[in-house]
Formats: structure tokens, C-alpha cells, sequence
């Protein structure tokens, strides 16, 4: 048994560590980093050349590219099982370089919520620091509730999540795109915005990463980062663009 579970774990160690340099690559002089996807060239990942993702993280779920559902192209299909006593994942993850406290980063991303999937209890997005020094990876998560987007920030100590019960909620088969802009701080210097088809659907200010030694978010999961419905469920991504600003 150790000896098959060691190659696998070196392999995902690899693949972080190649996507982490690649990330490395692309800053400007300004410190300015970006990477995007669309799957047009289906889905790369790990030690794949040219990949922005490190791993796919697949507990009880999946991820692949496919035919985007009503629309020619690709997409990611992200399919994760009912909420069980085991959580169940189907999403991307990209290690990034540290975003330090005053970082401006941006997130953008087409979503399809495939007919039979309820819209409600998702987790589509986290930000968050897996070398921070704390156990979970605490950070911020984007998710659905009743249709609408929040985002929950119980990752980070802080138990009310951010909502705007007006916002316009999605609805199934249909493509959308969303914006989340985040400013990382540990503290009021710290808040989030998050744009539905270009119109704000809401916005807060406020802690987005932990008082830790280290502040700062360094890595990125987005699919369905956790499934807490009990039928399982599917959704679509596409055209993913993430921007992070450091501070001046």
C-alpha cells in the first residue's frame, strides 16, 4: 500500500510545485500576475505543458472538459455527489504567488447550473492560503444560497456571512458571469464585490483572510469546491480569467 501511495503523492507535490513556478513567470515589473482558461484545448492540469491548474481535486465527484451546454465550445463540467458523511468535491485548484495584504484580485468566470441541481448550498469559489501555518486552509468562499451568491467567511473565525438578500438569483440552464474582486486584508482594510452579468449583486468590507503571522492567500479552488446538498450536483464553468494586483 505505501508503495503505490508515495509515487502518488510525490506526482501531486510535482504538480503544484510546477504550476507554482509557472505562476512565477507571468508577473509584470509591477508584480502583476493573470492566468486564464477556457478549455478549448480540454482540461490541463498537474504536469500538463502550459498548465495554470496544480491539481484537480476529485472527492466523490469529478471534473472534466466538455461540450459547453447551449453554446458552441468548451466548458469545465464539474460533477459532485450528494453530502454524505464524506465531503464530495468536484473543482480546480491553482497555486498562486502570496497575495499579501492590499492585493486587489479579481476572479471572473461563466457559470451554467445544469437543470436538476439545486441552487442552493455550493461552494463555486475559495481564496484562500494553504502554507499559512493553520490547519483547513482558511480563507473566503463564494457560494450559493437560495439562488443568490454570499460569500462565507467561517473559514476565517467569523461566523455571518456576507449576503444581499435583494440580489437577483440565478436560475437553472442558463449562462452567467460573474466577477468577484477581492482586497485581502485581515481586517476593515479587507472586503469583497462580486458582479452578476456586470451588475453588483454584493458588496462588503471586511476581514478576507485570517490576523495569522503570515497574511496573505495563496491559492485558489474553483468547480464545486463542496457539495452540502443530499442529491448530487452539476454545474458548467468557463472562460476563467483571474488578475491580482499587489499593493504599491
Amino acid at each position: 500500500m505505501t508503495r503505490r501511495i508515495v509515487p502518488a503523492m510525490l506526482a501531486i507535490a510535482l504538480a503544484g510545485t510546477a504550476t507554482a513556478a509557472l505562476l512565477q513567470r507571468t508577473p509584470t515589473p509591477s508584480g502583476r500576475f493573470a492566468f486564464s482558461d477556457d478549455f478549448e484545448r480540454g482540461l490541463c492540469t498537474g504536469l500538463c505543458p502550459g498548465a495554470v491548474w496544480a491539481i484537480r481535486q476529485q472527492e466523490r465527484g469529478t471534473v472534466a472538459a466538455v461540450p459547453a451546454p447551449g453554446r458552441p465550445g468548451m466548458a469545465l463540467r464539474a460533477s459532485a455527489a450528494a453530502k454524505t458523511d464524506q465531503v464530495s468535491k468536484a473543482d480546480l485548484v491553482a497555486r498562486t504567488l502570496p497575495m499579501v495584504e492590499g492585493t486587489r484580485l479579481a476572479v471572473a468566470f461563466d457559470l451554467y447550473v445544469a437543470g436538476g441541481t439545486p441552487l442552493n448550498s455550493i461552494q463555486l469559489l475559495d481564496v484562500e492560503c494553504a502554507t499559512c501555518g493553520e490547519g483547513g486552509n482558511p480563507g473566503i468562499r463564494l457560494y450559493l444560497r437560495h439562488g443568490r451568491l454570499r460569500i462565507d467567511r467561517s473559514k476565517i473565525g467569523i461566523a455571518s456571512a456576507w449576503t444581499r438578500d435583494d440580489a437577483t438569483p440565478l436560475i437553472n440552464d442558463r449562462w452567467y458571469r460573474i466577477m468577484v474582486s477581492v482586497r485581502i486584508g485581515a481586517g476593515d482594510d479587507g472586503g469583497a464585490r462580486v458582479t452578476l452579468d456586470g451588475r453588483e449583486v454584493l458588496a462588503a468590507t471586511g476581514a478576507t483572510i485570517m490576523p495569522l503571522a503570515r497574511r496573505y492567500a495563496d491559492r485558489i479552488q474553483i468547480g464545486a469546491t463542496a457539495n452540502s446538498n443530499a442529491v448530487p450536483v452539476t454545474l458548467f464553468l468557463d472562460n476563467v480569467r483571474v488578475t491580482a494586483t499587489p499593493p504599491r
